[in-house]
């Protein structure tokens, strides 16, 4: 059997080292030719070597809500002490929320971006714990009257101040109680989303300082 010369063409006996015409190398092309048919074939493609690698900028939540749920009581706690007038609390807990995670998950590289999600998420389950606290405080202290009295006293001096017959009957109607479920509606509302902004920015700063303690 007979092969072309990879170099001039000419034809060369199958087992011949070298072409009679150019002395060509023929066996080197041979085993070059197979490792270039055999290669391609047996090395991995980037998605099979990407495959079960977490993508940048990705939070592994599995890990992530343990600490997230951690940082959240810590908000919670906080809330209960002068901390939680300043939100104080809530950025200490969105900050330790992002240490808690690169404990759990030393390899990840926690951007300031991915510290204000874990910060935020910390900070749902803060309000969702700092609600459950304060429902099973009042149903133990009996503290729900106190708190209707504060509101109604609230909403009688909002009224004497105003003289504006419009905001008397919007004042009128939040003494009623479905006024006042509207005013402790509104209040959860508000509350929760100081949770979600004080510890969304604790987490973002909480990575920053990290990152660059890291470069250090």
């Amino acid at each position: 059997m007979e092969h072309p010369c990879h170099r001039c063409g000419a034809a060369v006996d199958d087992g011949v080292a070298f072409c009679k015409q150019c002395n060509a190398p023929q066996i080197r092309v041979a085993g070059a030719d197979a490792a270039a048919h055999t290669g391609p074939e047996a090395a991995p493609s980037p998605s099979a070597l990407l495959a079960g690698t977490p993508q940048p900028g990705a939070i592994q939540w599995s890990q992530a809500l343990p600490a997230t749920a951690l940082g959240g009581l810590i908000a919670a706690v906080a809330m209960a002490t002068p901390l939680g007038v300043f939100g104080l609390g809530m950025l200490a807990a969105g900050a330790l929320s992002v240490v808690f995670y690169r404990r759990r998950n030393p390899a990840a590289n926690v951007t300031p971006a991915m510290g204000a999600r874990l910060g935020a998420a910390s900070g749902a389950l803060g309000f969702g714990m700092f609600a459950i606290l304060t429902s099973i405080e009042m149903m133990v202290f009996r503290s729900g009257g106190e708190l209707r009295a504060a509101l109604l006293d609230a909403v009688r001096q909002s009224a004497a101040r105003s003289s504006d017959p419009q905001a008397q009957q919007m004042l009128e109607y939040l003494k009623t109680p479905q006024g006042l479920a509207l005013v402790m509606v509104l209040g959860l509302i508000f509350i929760f989303v100081v949770f979600l902004i004080f510890s969304g920015l604790g987490g973002a700063i909480g990575a920053a300082l990290l990152r660059r303690k890291e470069r250090r």
